[in-house]
């Protein structure tokens, strides 16, 4: 999926990990995502700022809020959020599992040491949160669901606001969004009325 990425979204997710990482925060979660879309160059950021909403802004919310707190959850519960992430998008683990013991003999996973490092952990060691998991899962739902080829700002923007109505009771749709003043329908008919005037 990440090789879909433009390289303004893929920007997105770097700022993303710094601002977590400058905060001591132990995941790239949600808000620290909305930082990343209002504080680089696109689609997202042009939606945001015609909303009020820039990097300052969104940085001065996460001041306020605080860090939030370390993830205390079991190596099962981060397991499951990635496999729903997947899912989202199509990706059966079992079924991958099935074809990989299929080919290499059961228990083939088993045998293979799995590093945190590489093409695969491209953010720079800071694992994703699970809400910014599913924001990249959903990006790419609402690319297809465009008939994009490719995943941009707005894409990505168009997912967190999904996970936002998704967990409406979360700190980051409840506080961030709210307090930013970012309703997520009126953001979504923006960035949807931006594409229609960038499309011949």
């Amino acid at each position: 999926m990440f090789e879909r990425f433009t390289d303004k979204a893929r920007k997105v997710v770097i700022l993303a990990k710094d601002k977590a990482t400058e905060r001591g925060d132990d995941q790239i979660r949600p808000a620290h995502m909305l930082y990343g879309l209002a504080a680089a160059d696109g689609v997202a950021a042009r939606v945001l700022t015609a909303l009020g909403v820039d990097g300052a802004a969104v940085d001065r919310e996460l001041g306020r809020a605080g860090t939030p707190p370390r993830s205390v959850g079991s190596a099962d519960e981060a397991a499951a959020g990635d496999a729903e992430a997947l899912a989202a998008i199509g990706i059966d683990l079992d079924e991958i599992k099935r074809r990989i013991e299929d080919s290499f003999g059961p228990g083939a996973l088993e045998r293979v040491p799995l590093a945190p490092r590489g093409p695969l952990n491209w953010t720079g060691r800071l694992p994703l949160a699970a809400e910014s998991k599913l924001t990249l899962a959903l990006a790419l739902k609402e690319a297809r669901a465009l008939h994009h080829n490719y995943i941009g700002t707005e894409h990505l923007l168009l997912g967190l606001l999904r996970v936002a109505e998704r967990e409406p009771h979360a700190d980051f749709a409840a506080v961030t969004l709210r307090d930013l003043g970012l309703d997520p329908a009126s953001v979504r008919t923006r960035v949807l009325d931006e594409l229609r005037q960038l499309q011949p």
